[in-house]
């Protein structure tokens, strides 16, 4: 696990809330930008008996035994519709399908409520800043993983398989073995495609999606290369009190096309004053008017009034 983790985020008030408050969201899945991600297929490994079992134990999470078993029947009503499942083995496929689909249901039902909160291993990702903190203008939040355990964060995986297998959906709720449920969350909530490897994502889960606590404890703030002056100048003084959070602006690097980062003055932005409008600075200063005598100017009156060089 890497010490440090990332959060990319547009300037606004959910992003002063996570800076003041230690906020973070947790969102539900099914509000990602990749509807692929956090929806996976089902394999189906194992046979029909114990396909009916499976889906029977599921069911048993919000209904009666007795619905559970009528849940079943139905669907195989619905299959003697083409044939005899017992003996046909294209309507027992179909059967089997149907029971696959119900299966995914209910995964869905349980997990997809739950929070997910994504973040980075890395700061320099151009395109992460592009993509999240509003084109470059907005920030990117430190966080050290180190203080206390998190059990539920995991690195997100950009080459494993997308379909949860039925086999281990069977050893996790008819078995109740914990390893085949780890196997399942792990394609449910850390498998994503690898055109998203650039992210380099790390996920934390929570029970349900919202508002929560933050679980890290802000280790810095970095400020996006078009992030504009007087975010970074509130930013600052709003942190007067936490020395300890440091304070990076990102800017492009003279080679190529990667950022690099470089601290703040905090102390130059502290001594800053809240400024007042040019007219109330100068109120004081009195201007010559354009019909003022001449003669008060001195030397470069007469420099003004000289006819200009005529040429030969």
């Amino acid at each position: 696990m890497p010490d440090k983790l990332y959060k990319y985020k547009p300037f606004g008030v959910n992003t002063l809330r996570a800076i003041t408050e230690a906020e973070v969201f947790y969102a539900k899945p099914s509000t990602f930008n990749d509807p692929l991600d956090c929806d996976p297929t089902i394999d189906m490994d194992i046979d029909r008996t114990h396909l009916e079992r499976l889906l029977f134990r599921m069911l048993m999470r919000d209904e009666t035994e007795d619905d559970a078993r009528e849940r079943i029947g139905y669907l195989r009503y619905m299959s003697t519709e083409y044939g005899d499942f017992r003996t046909d083995p294209d309507v027992e496929n179909y059967l089997m399908r149907m029971l696959a689909r119900d299966i995914k249901s209910e995964l869905d039902k349980e997990l997809g409520t739950e929070g997910v909160l994504s973040l980075s291993a890395t700061w320099q990702s151009g395109l992460m800043w592009s993509h999240y903190a509003d084109e470059h203008r907005g920030i990117c939040i430190e966080y050290d993983t180190r203080d206390i355990p998190h059990p539920c964060l995991g690195k997100v995986d950009y080459k494993g398989p997308r379909a949860v297998k039925t086999s281990d959906l069977y050893r996790w709720k008819v078995q109740e073995r914990t390893d085949a449920k780890d196997r399942v969350f792990q394609t449910y909530f850390y498998t994503k495609s690898k055109e998203w490897r650039y992210e380099r994502e790390w996920r934390d889960r929570r029970f349900k999606s919202g508002v929560a606590e933050v679980q890290f404890r802000t280790t810095a703030i970095l400020f996006g290369y078009r992030c504009n002056s007087s975010v970074i100048k509130s930013i600052v003084k709003l942190l007067n009190d936490n020395p300890e959070i440091k304070i990076w602006q990102v800017l492009p690097k003279d080679e190529g096309f990667g950022l690099r980062r470089q601290q703040v003055d905090r102390r130059e932005i502290d001594a800053l004053a809240i400024r007042e409008p040019g007219f109330l600075m100068f109120k004081d200063i009195v201007w010559d008017d354009d019909n003022a005598d001449t003669e008060d100017l001195g030397p470069i009156a007469e420099i003004q009034a000289d006819e200009p060089p005529k040429k030969d």
